[in-house]
């Protein structure tokens, strides 16, 4: 089992998000794939777990330990990783954020066996993922960032809630993976976060 942990965008970005999978889906013919989960900015990428209690408790501490917060979004990017093609939207780095994901580093080391996920650290590029899929030739996420006049946005939302995703199985397809908890963040901590 895996799970993810993330911050929610708010009804704006989530629907500036999807405007641009479906002007995907009907120019380009991409299907729906990272598109199929709400939009979000990741803390935590798809790490292993052994108990959903655990992981259950760790979670609903952590979100009533953390405030509401602002998060930027300033440009399209586009990128390639494992064969896929990547649109999103670059995340302005704050202390706040790159606190969390070291902070979550530090305590799920703790709770599970091996709290690793791809690119944790500190080169760990905080994003929203538009979309993504398997890219065989022609890139159109490529083509589609390439069309843009101005990649640029001045987009922003105050993140309220705490997003976990679960991952049931290993390779990772439609249909194996999931929304599992919407926490609202209730805390007072705006940062720096105390293990």
């Amino acid at each position: 089992m895996k799970a993810a942990l993330v911050l929610l965008a708010d009804r704006d970005v989530q629907n500036f998000a999807r405007r641009a999978v479906v002007e995907l889906s009907i120019k380009d013919q991409v299907g729906f794939f990272a598109s199929l989960l709400p939009a979000h900015v990741s803390l935590k990428q798809p790490f292993t777990f052994e108990s959903l209690e655990q992981l259950d408790r760790y979670t609903a501490g952590l979100a009533a330990r953390i405030a509401p917060f602002e998060i930027r979004l300033d440009r399209f990017y586009t990128a390639e990783w494992t064969g896929h093609g990547i649109l999103g939207l670059n995340v302005v780095e704050t202390a706040q954020l790159r606190e969390l994901h070291d902070l979550l580093n530090r305590e799920l080391a703790a709770l599970v066996r091996d709290p690793s996920a791809a690119h944790d650290g500190g080169a760990y590029h905080f994003h929203l993922t538009i979309e993504m899929g398997k890219v065989a030739g022609e890139n159109p996420f490529r083509a589609y960032y390439e069309r843009l006049a101005d990649p640029s946005v001045n987009l922003s939302f105050t993140a309220r809630e705490l997003g976990v995703f679960f991952y049931a199985t290993e390779e990772y397809s439609a249909g194996s993976f999931t929304t599992y908890q919407i926490l609202p963040l209730t805390g007072t901590l705006s940062g720096p976060y105390q293990a």
